[in-house]
């Protein structure tokens, strides 16, 4: 038996649609606006075939082209921003048992590996014309 984590026979370019669905709960009451927007990403996105996951992982798929289709990237950010707010709170009060804690700290590495997926992948928009480039 392979001591490798499955993670690393994941590709990356899939993002976990149980992920979206834990980050919409845990973002509902105090981001309404950033759940809404989970929320319309995972009634929106349809799950990658098993077949096209080549049995990597049983669990519900999205391709990442999808959620950043649906979320942009300043979403994203904006997500990964309060999901780390929500996890620092819950060390500070240390009010969580440890699985709860280690179950937010992968839901958070999951957003920033999207995250860091999305700037492999961007191209820069050369009819792009704000101010920052």
């Amino acid at each position: 038996m392979s001591r490798i984590p499955i993670s690393d026979y994941m590709p990356s370019d899939f993002f976990s649609r149980q992920a979206l669905e834990l980050s919409f709960r845990l973002l509902r009451n105090n981001h309404p606006l950033l759940a809404h927007a989970i929320k319309q990403t995972i009634d929106n996105t349809t799950a990658v075939s098993y077949e096209e996951l080549q049995s990597a992982y049983t669990g519900e798929m999205l391709l990442n082209t999808d959620v950043l289709a649906s979320l942009k990237a300043h979403t994203i950010g904006k997500i990964v921003s309060a999901l780390t707010d929500i996890g620092e709170a819950a060390l500070r009060q240390n009010d969580l048992p440890p699985n709860h804690m280690a179950l937010m700290r992968t839901l958070i590495e999951d957003w920033v590996q999207l995250t860091e997926w999305v700037l492999q992948h961007s191209a820069s928009d050369h009819n792009d014309k704000t101010a920052y480039h």
